[in-house]
């Protein structure tokens, strides 16, 4: 089971794990992805500005994100939202499928990260960051997928809230660099 759990608060947030007696600090305006088994028994206490997590399990894992790492989400909820109106739900799917699957093993940021730039890596029609893994070919083919529905809105508009192609505009380019850039 993942728990996000968001600091909307105006300092920043303790997360402490029973059992392991790990402390996690999550900074304002960032998140910490908590994992813990299916199944097992799971307590959460807030109070005030701490958060305790009793996992019974003792497998518990914190992943912490700063607000600045939710840039690859931003960019992710682009190319989701843009894939489906484009009429390509099966590509975003599989953009979900391969972060879910990546996810256990590498981490929260790390697996959006890999598949957004893999992802990107199609779009621009870029040779770098070849996949062997299927489900990373198939992001990549979802990128070249994205590039060839752009092309063709930029030639038929058929969003009029925008000027040309979903991903032609500002927004969506910027979100992209951001992503890219590590924040910069």
């Amino acid at each position: 089971m993942r728990l996000p759990i968001r600091n909307k608060g105006s300092r920043p947030l303790t997360i402490f794990v029973e059992l392991q007696c790990d402390e996690f600090k999550v900074p304002v305006g960032g998140q910490a992805i908590i994992r813990l088994a299916d199944g097992q028994p799971h307590s959460i206490d807030i109070d005030d500005a701490w958060v305790t997590v009793w996992d019974e399990g003792g497998d518990a894992s914190v992943e912490v994100i700063s607000i600045g790492d939710t840039r690859i989400d931003e960019a992710l909820m682009l190319v989701r939202v843009w894939l489906h109106r484009l009429g390509a739900k099966a590509e975003a799917q599989l953009i979900d499928s391969a972060i879910e699957q990546l996810e256990s093993s590498i981490g929260y940021f790390a697996a959006r990260d890999r598949v957004f730039r893999v992802f990107h890596a199609g779009f621009v029609g870029s040779d770098a960051l070849l996949e062997a893994d299927e489900t990373l070919t198939a992001c990549r083919l979802a990128g070249a997928t994205a590039a060839r529905l752009n092309d063709a809105a930029r030639k038929t508009r058929p969003f009029s809230e925008i000027k040309g192609a979903p991903f032609d505009t500002d927004t969506a380019q910027s979100a992209f660099r951001r992503a890219l850039n590590d924040g910069s």
